[in-house]
């Protein structure tokens, strides 16, 4: 018994995994109640049009609500903005004077720069003063091909840094705009496949009314009359 139990609960989750979209589960259940419905009316051809009806209705509108989705998902405007947009810019009878005012704003511009200078040696000093004087125009023009050498390794490694900042939020936006459009086609995909459901059982229930009543109705009679036969 414990076995048996335990196979309908591995069963039930096997039900739960079913790869299908809760949008389905939706269009189903639609289904299911318009059948119900149509039963406990006596299967007439009047409900099934009337349930063919609404469910063509309700496969047109997923589909209608599936565009408006796909729409403002990408951030395009509504239909309802747009008419408000276009009565706003209905021309007026006298239309009112039109001013213009035009501001001009040049940013300031800044540069930087480095310098050295150097003097040379005094007119009456010895050749071992000239020598070291030399020496320390030499020494002083090292220590600043040092400082100049740093210099462009930072701005070198601020470029850079900056520069993989910006691949890095590249990489995060063209990531959430895939993501996005992936969302986008796999739901609209989705909210289609919800409305050809609902369109196609509802083409069924009003085009085949007739037959389907009549199929519905005759049935158990069909079944009784080979037993009357018999006896």
């Amino acid at each position: 018994m414990k076995k048996f139990v335990r196979w309908l609960r591995e069963i039930g989750r096997w039900v739960k995994r079913v790869p299908i979209s809760n949008s389905y589960w939706w269009a189903i259940a639609l289904v299911v109640i318009s059948i119900v419905v149509v039963g406990s009316l006596g299967w007439t051809e009047k409900s099934f049009r009337l349930a063919g009806m609404c469910l063509q209705l309700g496969g047109v509108l997923t589909v209608v609500w599936g565009i408006l989705k796909t729409r403002a998902e990408f951030g395009q405007p509504t239909v309802r903005s747009q008419f408000k947009a276009w009565i706003k810019v209905f021309p007026p009878l006298n239309p009112p004077a039109i001013t213009a005012t035009m501001n001009i704003v040049l940013p300031g511009l800044s540069a930087q720069g480095y310098g050295y200078s150097t003097h040379g040696p005094s007119a009456d000093q010895s050749i071992e003063g000239r020598v070291g004087h030399l020496e320390g125009i030499v020494k002083k023009l090292e220590d600043a091909q040092g400082r100049t050498y740093i210099t462009v390794l930072q701005a070198e490694s601020k470029a850079q840094e900056a520069l993989n900042a910006q691949a890095r939020q590249l990489t995060g936006q063209i990531d959430a705009v895939s993501k996005k459009i992936e969302s986008t086609a796999t739901g609209g995909v989705h909210v289609s496949a919800v409305g050809v459901v609902l369109l196609f059982v509802g083409t069924i229930f009003g085009g085949a009314a007739p037959e389907l009543q009549q199929w519905l109705t005759n049935r158990p009679s069909a079944i009784q009359q080979p037993l009357h036969h018999d006896r």
